[in-house]
């Protein structure tokens, strides 16, 4: 497939391995692409090593790339010296090119480079990482290669580093066999050993800056042109991110089994300091939608100074995005050294244990596991998002369980103990401990299960454009725009394909309504005639169900929560009249989630084949409280049965609209999948059989707000409803929305279904009787 775009083509591969003249013969007759390869470095020191670099990937690169697939290759001065030799090699980008993309106007000048090289350096780096972020963002950049010594590195690593994962970079450099992280940090920049010294070209400089020159070529001739783990992403599969170290192995294997099989992509992070860093920048990269941070060791090297220390801004990059967070103290029980040699003196009548040459571990202890605690408490008491933390009594790690060398029941339960005392829970933040290690399966399984618990329902799938870049934190206001609504995990294996593309179909059209500035408006109908009508006044949603019987018939709409007649057989029957009625728009069918009498996935099915597109839950257990309340949720009649209904209804691929009724049935119904929230204030006031007992439209609109923010702070996009209550007309409608945030319209039954008919009818009627049977 070849896509135009704006006179360039976009290739799926560069390279065809399965394809040879027929790929030469489809290319040549098409328009072609141009990328660039960049070859940096400082001219003014390294100039014949840059141009050797470029020459070599001028001549291999067309051994790969097809020739109408134009990739350039281009060398990068950033000299930061205002000295230079005459003898320069001519750059295709000169400094001042690289500078004018400086962040900052006042450096963007090259006679304002300062004479201090150690500033210089720091001032073109940041230009060149803007530069080439400009390319990445424009689709021009195939890939990256510097050559430099220390100072070179130091310029070139920090703006190579910043492109996204995937995207080829190389740095040959005299500092890769050395410790390399403050260069890499959790990047995937490749250090290639220099061996010699990189000044001037001898049999060695050119073999290593060959093999780097035609590595770098073969990373971009089998890469995907632009592609990054971006758009190579298993589509639809939210990527997970979960801490390991060996010690907490089984059951970090044992939780990636689960949450794959569930439909999840986890990308599991070793735990030695910059494992959790490069975690977190994925997190804020757009790569990872939920975070199971079982290994949170990097905390105890943090607070008592091993050698696999995190940053002190752990974890905020996760509270930052609000993503679902699952965490553990697994290998909390450890300290980690080099050699046993390497421990420090003040350490030495510790309890040691050596794991091989290189890594010794010490056991923590009461006090220090006291800390742990109260630097993790300390980051997730700020967080408003989901967080669930699982705490493992029997043990933290391999080495802390009977028998075993870090076997500390008190210091393991101090660290517990502290945790429980020093987070704040709430609904969104809680801590369990439970009688498992933490290699247990049954533990494994309690991690799931939080996950999917916190997990949404509903994420939001981001273009490739934006995954790979700094991401800004999740809006206050819902979004309507350039956003596709998926199931978690994304495939909906119950779920028919035309009733799928329905629900999608419908919701896409919806939001598109919101974006225009349009209410969404959901109308109720007893009669085939008031759907007609509904549909050619411009509803976007109908629905059916058994207090429209009721109401058309002179009764109220409570009548529907009465015993009087089968709820769901009513709506099957007044479907199957009202259905042909309606020729455009999704007509919805209200079910009685608690009925005892009928097997909800079967009924569900029956529901789908009459040709209704989604679903509600009415009658409703929600609009009755007091003690019968009460005892419908005791006695398993409950609430949480309609929840259920939604929940398989979604996941058949139907659409949702469930009634709400406060915050928590409002978050709890978003994270099972509904579509459209329905603030549901109670029964309709106004009209002959309208209630005269309701809230004030100032505590309305609270209430309504409220239930909108608790259902958008689990997604997003949700669209919100309102209903009910003192809501009666369009003008009470108005109130509501201009008052309200993330509220996207109103959803009316007896208001725009009896009250209309009382007022023409009772209208109609005294102009006729107003008919004089004499002339005037």
């Amino acid at each position: 497939g070849v896509v135009y775009i704006e006179g360039f083509i976009l290739f799926p591969s560069l390279y065809c391995p399965n394809l040879s003249s027929p790929a030469e013969t489809i290319y040549s007759s098409m328009a072609p692409c141009h990328f660039t390869v960049y070859c940096i470095g400082t001219l003014d020191t390294k100039g014949v090593e840059i141009e050797y670099v470029t020459d070599v990937i001028r001549s291999v690169l067309p051994r790969f790339v097809p020739s109408n697939l134009r990739v350039q290759v281009k060398m990068v001065d950033v000299s930061t010296s205002l000295h230079r030799p005459a003898t320069l090699q001519t750059p295709d980008i000169r400094l001042e090119e690289v500078l004018s993309c400086h962040p900052n106007p006042c450096n963007r000048l090259l006679s304002a480079l300062p004479n201090d090289r150690g500033t210089a350096i720091s001032i073109v780096s940041l230009a060149l990482k803007h530069f080439l972020q400009q390319s990445y963002s424009s689709g021009q950049l195939a890939g990256a290669i510097g050559v430099g010594g220390s100072g070179g590195t130091a310029l070139l690593a920090p703006a190579l580093r910043a492109l996204p994962i995937g995207v080829p970079k190389l740095i040959v450099c005299t500092v890769a066999s050395g410790n390399t992280a403050s260069y890499l940090e959790s990047s995937d920049l490749l250090l290639f050993p220099s061996v010699v010294d990189v000044a001037g070209l001898n049999s060695v400089s050119k073999a290593i800056l060959s093999n780097a020159a035609a590595a770098v070529a073969g990373m971009i001739a089998c890469n995907t042109i632009g592609s990054t783990v971006a758009s190579k992403r298993e589509a639809g599969r939210p990527g997970v991110g979960i801490t390991m170290f060996g010690v907490t192995t089984p059951c970090v294997n044992e939780v990636r089994q689960k949450l794959e099989a569930k439909g999840f992509e986890p990308f599991i992070f070793h735990a030695t300091g910059v494992g959790g860093q490069a975690m977190e920048n994925l997190v804020s990269q757009g790569f990872i939608q939920g975070v199971l941070d079982i290994t949170t060791t990097e905390v105890a090297d943090l607070v008592v100074g091993g050698v696999m220390a995190c940053s002190g801004k752990r974890f905020e990059a996760i509270i930052e995005r609000k993503i679902p967070l699952v965490l553990s103290v697994g290998a909390l029980d450890m300290v980690n050294f080099g050699s046993k040699g390497s421990v420090p003196p003040q350490f030495s009548h510790r309890k040691l244990f050596v794991h091989n040459d290189q890594v010794t571990l010490m056991r923590t202890t009461v006090d220090e596991n006291k800390l742990f605690a109260r630097f993790i408490a300390g980051k997730l008491n700020s967080s408003s998002g989901q967080i669930r933390v699982i705490l493992p009594a029997n043990g933290i790690s391999a080495l802390d369980a009977t028998g075993k060398p870090f076997f500390d029941p008190e210091a393991t339960g101090a660290l517990l103990d502290e945790l429980e005392k020093e987070i704040d829970q709430n609904f969104d933040r809680q801590v369990k401990r439970l009688p498992y290690h933490i290699n247990d399966l049954e533990f494994a399984d309690a991690l799931v299960d939080s996950f999917l618990e916190i997990m949404p329902v509903h994420i939001t799938c981001l273009d490739d454009t934006q995954l790979g870049q700094e991401l800004p934190k999740p809006p206050v206001q819902n979004t309507t725009g350039g956003h596709k609504i998926l199931r978690t995990p994304a495939e909906f294996p119950n779920a028919k394909r035309e009733t799928l593309n329905m629900r999608e179909t419908v919701l896409q059209r919806l939001k598109q309504e919101i974006a225009n500035g349009i209410p969404v408006i959901g109308a109720g109908a007893g009669t085939g005639i008031s759907a007609k009508f509904e549909e050619a006044g411009g509803a976007d949603l109908i629905v059916i169900y058994n207090s429209g019987y009721f109401r058309m018939a002179g009764r109220g709409s409570l009548a529907g929560l009465m015993p009087f007649r089968d709820a769901n057989e009513m709506t099957v029957q007044l479907g199957k009249e009202i259905l042909p009625m309606v020729k455009k728009v999704p007509v919805l069918a209200g079910i009685c989630g608690t009925d005892p009498f009928r097997s909800m996935d079967r009924f569900l099915c029956e529901i789908e084949g009459i040709g209704f597109a989604g679903i509600q839950n009415f009658p409703t257990v929600g609009l009755i409280d007091g003690n019968f309340r009460q005892c419908l949720e005791e006695t398993g009649m409950g609430y949480g049965l309609e929840v259920d209904m939604i929940c398989k209804a979604h996941e058949m691929g139907l659409l949702t609209t469930p009634y709400v009724f406060n915050e928590a049935e409002s978050r709890v119904m978003a994270e099972v999948g509904a579509d459209v929230i329905v603030a549901h204030m109670g029964l309709t006031t106004s009209g002959s059989i309208g209630a005269k007992t309701a809230l004030s439209l100032e505590d309305v609109v609270c209430l309504v707000q409220s239930i909108a923010d608790a259902a958008r702070k689990v997604n997003p996009d949700i669209i919100v409803l309102c209903h009910g209550g003192p809501i009666a007309s369009p003008k009470e409608a108005e109130f509501v929305l201009h008052r309200t945030t993330g509220v996207h319209g109103f959803y009316g039954a007896s208001s725009l279904e009896r009250l209309p008919v009382e007022e023409a009818v009772s209208n109609m009627m005294r102009q006729f009787k107003s008919i004089s049977l004499q002339p005037t």
